[in-house]
């Protein structure tokens, strides 16, 4: 569903001014101009180089396209009288529909040059080469409503022609290279609207608009010399105030009147030394204000108490420090609030409730919107990529997935650990760090259980709960348990390659075997790390819940904002620690592999080396495959590439998981050993109830394995280093692999 921003003022658009100005005229079009043509008494002429000297003079409407005229001299319209709307046009022939101006190429305008046009009231110039607007330009415009100058090259533009005029009410000068010395104002009593985006302000004074009593409307966007500081002065201000705010008192305004609400912007080199910043007024009954895509740094808490009629504001990528609730308190007429790219993790829950009339709002991030203005009708980011205003996990396709995931990685860690405590291993020490392991993943499987049943629970209402669920202790603890199963997953990943490594890699280079009793300390000093390591900032951070719950899945992967608060810690985490031991394990079981690979090779056997080699790779793919896409994704927002929200919820839940789903195949489930325990236990029985030739062929097919595997184990004939090291190696690998 598409929604939109409809507040501004768009009445002027609305009307059809032409349509009744013409009626009553019948237009002479036996002598047509070539290249001309008529449309009731409009004319649209092609490819011309001067201003078409014959047409009708009852022609209300001259549109030029695909025409060169680089000057307009004076009294160019002198005897077309009945004028309403001038334009200009360049494209390629066939035109498009009608639409306002797309280009030309118009250097000058001599003065006088729109002389006896005095029912002229659109008048559109933009998109030439003009370079000033200077008085005499715009003499006999009595009547013109409309004045689009943007994209010029205007660096001089003064509308003195135009002055105490009761009919222009809209001016855009966009995209021209105005500094404030070379814009003036003059007293225009009905100009409500009035476009400055993208020009080279470095100051504006005070005294600029202090003739424009009726601007509802101020857009100053992208200016070449950034706006850093918003701030605002009473004709009579005490000298305290002015020292509170660092500022002058601004006195000016036309017949008396006190303009209350100005625009600080940087000073130029030239004027340092100047005491103050000047500044630009908005007037009281302004309606619209748009100061978007500026540096502003920073406001007082008073500069928007004159503009109580504005309705609506545009604020979005500044670079505000702070922006304290108490500065838009007064604007309690906004219906559009646009705070898009600002940074407000600092406000109360809630904030925006007093405004009562807030129809839109436009923030930096999701969670503002369900922490900050759960009560605005729309709101704008609607979706972080896992959670919307409606669910916790917005997708049907997330949800199914969250499900999924959690109940194969709680089940798969289940059998793991049934498996390995009801059977008896020789491999104690392999035993041990294999449960803490299955443990450690299904912590993961049951973290997104919790996360399936919540969004159960909130399912259509997420809106009303959103902030409370984020701040909570629960979520928080979610948090925690995730990040200690991760965390405690790659240590044991980590130190279960590097004790394989010391014994298939190197066996007669002085290392012990590890024994039970080692092996229980080391999986313990794990736990106590990986607990620590989660516990770490709810502890720095124990004011508030704000670290673990930035989003619904209450998980700091710090993607989307990479320099939200703990952002240290999280770079630590995924780029340090978890770096680590991505490549501890694919060194290691490199290692591994070239090691018994070599030996093999040696001593030509070629049993189980393509399971070997599967099994090894599988390994190193899977930890991969979890940790080198969040840390690629982790160096990438850190430095402010752009990550699609929708890749951030997938992020959580298909890849941080996958080693959690997937270490109970690796690890137990694909292991000889488990195939036969299966095939012997339970397997066996199932078989012996319909078939008793299916159990005698598992019963040969046991005594085929055994036989072999007693073939596996090379003659120690030779005795010499190098024999016995490669005779060691498959030994050690045999056991390894059938564990």
């Amino acid at each position: 569903m598409l929604l939109y921003d409809y507040h501004g003022v768009l009445d002027w658009f609305g009307s059809d001014r032409d349509s009744e100005a013409v009626r009553e005229f019948v237009c002479d079009a036996t002598d047509i101009p070539v290249g001309c043509k008529y449309v009731k008494c409009r004319a649209t002429c092609q490819g011309y180089t001067e201003i078409p000297r014959n047409l009708s003079t009852q022609t209300t409407s001259i549109t030029l396209y695909d025409s060169s005229i680089k000057r307009v001299p004076t009294g160019a319209f002198a005897r077309y009288s009945e004028i309403r709307i001038l334009k200009n046009k360049k494209y390629n022939s066939p035109p498009p529909p009608p639409r306002y101006l797309d280009g030309s190429d118009i250097h000058e305008l001599g003065k006088g040059a729109f002389l006896n046009l005095t029912k002229l009231f659109w008048l559109a110039l933009d998109n030439n080469q003009i370079s000033e607007l200077r008085p005499g330009h715009f003499a006999g415009l009595t009547n013109l409503e409309s004045l689009r100058a943007n994209k010029n090259r205007i660096t001089m533009a003064d509308f003195s022609d135009l002055e105490g005029s009761d009919a222009l009410n809209f001016i855009n000068l966009n995209e021209n290279q105005l500094t404030s010395k070379g814009l003036r104002l003059p007293e225009l009593p009905a100009l409500n609207e009035i476009l400055l985006d993208e020009n080279n302000f470095e100051t504006i004074p005070d005294t600029l608009f202090a003739g424009c009593p009726s601007l509802k409307l101020l857009y100053v966007r992208k200016l070449t010399s950034n706006i850093n500081t918003v701030a605002w002065h009473q004709e009579y201000a005490k000298e305290q105030d002015k020292d509170d705010r660092g500022g002058h008192v601004s006195k000016f305004g036309a017949a008396g009147r006190t303009v209350s609400s100005s625009i600080a912007l940087p000073r130029s080199a030239n004027a340092r030394s100047r005491r103050g910043n000047e500044v630009m007024p908005v007037v009281h009954h302004s309606r619209v204000s748009n100061l978007a895509f500026n540096e502003i740094t920073s406001v007082p808490l008073n500069v928007f108490q004159p503009l109580k009629n504005l309705t609506r504001l545009q604020l979005g990528y500044n670079r505000f420090h702070n922006l304290p609730m108490a500065v838009l308190t007064p604007l309690t007429r906004l219906y559009s609030l646009d705070l898009e790219g600002i940074n407000l993790d600092t406000l109360q829950k809630n904030a925006f409730d007093t405004f009562e009339q807030l129809d839109f709002v436009y923030f930096k991030k999701f969670h503002y919107c369900a922490t900050y203005a759960p009560r605005a009708k729309r709101c704008r980011p609607t979706s972080d990529g896992v959670s919307s205003l409606s669910h916790l996990l917005d997708k049907t396709l997330l949800r199914a997935a969250v499900w999924v995931i959690s109940c194969v990685t709680c089940m798969g860690n289940v059998l793991v650990l049934w498996g390995r405590f009801t059977a008896k291993d020789e491999n104690r020490v392999l035993t041990i760090i294999i449960r803490n392991l299955a443990v450690s993943d299904m912590l993961m499987g049951l973290y997104l259980f919790v996360i399936a049943i919540t969004d159960m629970i909130f399912r259509d209402n997420y809106n009303r709960v959103a902030s409370s669920w984020m701040s909570s202790w629960f979520c928080t603890f979610l948090g925690v348990l995730a990040m200690t199963s991760l965390e405690v997953s790659v240590l044991i990943l980590s130190f279960m390659s590097v004790e394989r490594y010391m014994l298939i890699a190197a066996p007669l280079k002085g290392h012990r075997t590890m024994t039970p009793q080692t092996a229980f300390a080391s999986v313990i000093i794990i736990w106590i790390t990986g607990i620590a390591l989660a516990l770490m900032p709810v502890i720095h951070w124990r004011s508030s819940t704000r670290f673990y719950g930035v989003n619904g899945m209450c998980f700091p992967l710090h993607i989307d904002d990479p320099y939200l608060i703990g952002w240290e810690y999280s770079a630590f985490v995924f780029l340090g620690l978890n770096l680590t031991g991505l490549l501890v394990i694919g060194y290691a079981y490199a290692a591994m592999f070239v090691s018994v690979w070599r030996t093999r090779h040696a001593c030509s056997l070629s049993v189980g080396d393509s399971e070997f080699a599967l099994r090894f790779f599988l390994i190193v793919l899977t930890d991969a495959a979890c940790w080198a896409p969040i840390i690629i994704l982790k160096i990438r927002a850190m430095m402010r590439y752009p990550i699609s929200a929708d890749l951030h919820a997938w992020v959580v839940v298909f890849i941080l998981p996958v080693n959690s789903a997937v270490n109970p195949l690796l690890y137990t489930f694909t292991t000889p050993k488990f195939r036969e325990r299966l095939n012997d236990g339970w397997f066996a029985k199932v078989h012996s109830r319909t078939s008793t030739s299916m159990s005698n062929r598992n019963i040969m097919l046991s005594l085929s394995n055994g036989k072999e595997y007693i073939n596996k184990i090379p003659p120690m004939l030779d005795f010499n280093k190098k024999k016995t090291q490669q005779t060691m190696q498959q030994m050690i690998l045999i056991v390894y692999s059938n564990r």
